[in-house]
């Protein structure tokens, strides 16, 4: 008999029915609270501590208790409190207490470019979603250019299609009961939150109605039972319904693992203020003007760090040289040995000869999003080809550019979806 399978997170410490109570019930925001009790007891031998006390203490507090009145507020109308959110943002709202201004807020968010285009960049870097990647840059544009219906029409399937590659029993969204999408220690587990959300989401209707529609059901609307939905509204509600998704696949994937040594208060707060900080940059980000070699030269394109992660790309492609090849594409290797990712990488590459490449341009869209133009000789044939690239880690987590924790990487990962592709160019 083999040795017996160690207990996963979700098993040691599974979700109440139904959901957590309150944001202060979820696991990771017990054990702070636990620690800080334990802090008290050192404030007794060092006084010097007890500002720092209070402050982690009180910062604590505002989080779990926002949470909970974001859910007084607004469960009603099935919006989902997710890790996206700015909560900064929301707390004038919270504290005036006005369900109307809250919403506002929250699409505000979802409305706002510079904010989405960073949030968009982690969806979309999403295995299960990269290759909805065009769908949703078309939903966003749709969406700002107030073509809502079309938003949410596009966003549902994706949602439904999402959600079944990451269950374990490959169902999409609109068939899943309320308790699947609770995960231990998720921040949408709230027992008004993304699992609250489902018998409004999968409601059935038997008549056709005309009157302005404000709620995701998704059953009506692509059954053609609702006529009149072509609102920022119900639009909002279905990017909202996708990032809650983000963080119900990151819990899913959290569960799964075996139990790690215990997070301290003062850890993880700061990795909550390090967020905050690199979200900071993001959004002060400053774009710098597109370079081509015809313009401005060779010499202003090379000297992009974004272009220089992707002539090393395509100087590893060149040599065959598969290894260095790996280092520059946004995949997981997750589960895989690093002979086994890189024999992957190899077969994609290996079929495909580039002979030669020629830089064209090179345009920044963000703080961790760069497109770079190239002419790929490949198998004889010169095709503009080009380069979606994101400065993220291993994993996966988009970080302003720059920063010691990533390295630019290439979003497509093989010959087929590089040579020859071109993007729109940014308004």
């Amino acid at each position: 008999m083999g040795k017996p399978k160690p207990p996963s997170r979700g098993e040691l410490d599974p979700p109440p029915e139904g959901g957590y109570p309150s944001a202060a019930d979820l696991p990771a925001f017990r054990k702070m609270k636990q620690e800080a009790a334990g802090l008290r007891f050192l404030v007794a031998f060092r006084p010097s501590m007890r500002k720092e006390l209070k402050r982690l203490e009180k910062q604590l507090a505002h989080l779990t208790d926002s949470i909970d009145r974001f859910y007084e507020l607004l469960a009603d109308r099935h919006w989902v409190f997710h890790g996206s959110l700015n909560l900064d943002r929301l707390t004038e709202a919270l504290t005036a207490g006005q369900a109307d201004q809250l919403q506002l807020a929250v699409i505000d968010q979802y409305a706002d470019p510079e904010k989405m285009k960073f949030d968009l960049l982690r969806a979309k870097a999403v295995p299960e979603l990269r290759r909805y990647s065009t769908l949703i840059d078309l939903a966003f544009d749709d969406y700002l250019n107030a073509r809502f219906y079309s938003t949410t029409l596009t966003l549902l399937p994706i949602l439904d299609q999402f959600a079944s590659a990451v269950s374990d029993d490959r169902r999409g969204l609109h068939s899943l009961e309320e308790q699947k999408l609770i995960v231990s220690n998720s921040l949408v587990a709230h027992h008004k939150g993304l699992g609250a959300t489902q018998k409004s989401f999968t409601k059935s209707f038997n008549t056709v109605s005309d009157e302005p529609l404000h709620e995701l059901h998704r059953n009506g609307i692509l059954h053609g039972n609702f006529t009149n939905f072509n609102n920022i509204i119900v639009a909002s509600k279905a990017w909202n319904r996708l990032f809650a998704l983000l963080d119900w696949r990151e819990s899913l994937i959290e569960a799964a693992r075996l139990p790690e040594k215990q997070v301290k208060l003062t850890d993880a707060l700061s990795q909550l203020a390090e967020t905050r900080a690199r979200t900071k940059v993001i959004e002060a980000w400053q774009p710098r003007p597109a370079r081509s070699v015809s313009e401005h030269g060779q010499s202003a394109v090379e000297e992009e760090p974004v272009t220089q992660a992707t002539v090393a790309l395509l100087e590893a492609w060149k040599a065959k040289n598969y290894g260095a090849l790996v280092a520059y594409l946004s995949e997981s290797s997750k589960g895989k040995t690093k002979g086994a990712h890189i024999g992957e990488v190899r077969k994609r590459f290996a079929e495909s000869t580039l002979d030669h490449f020629e830089l064209v341009s090179v345009e920044m869209r963000g703080a961790a999003a760069g497109h770079v133009v190239a002419d790929l000789t490949v198998d004889g044939v010169t095709q503009r080809s080009e380069f979606r690239m994101l400065y993220t880690d291993e994993l996966g987590h988009v970080y302003p550019e720059g920063d010691p924790k990533g390295t630019w990487r290439s979003i497509a990962t093989g010959p087929a979806a590089i040579v020859g592709r071109t993007w729109p160019a940014k308004e």
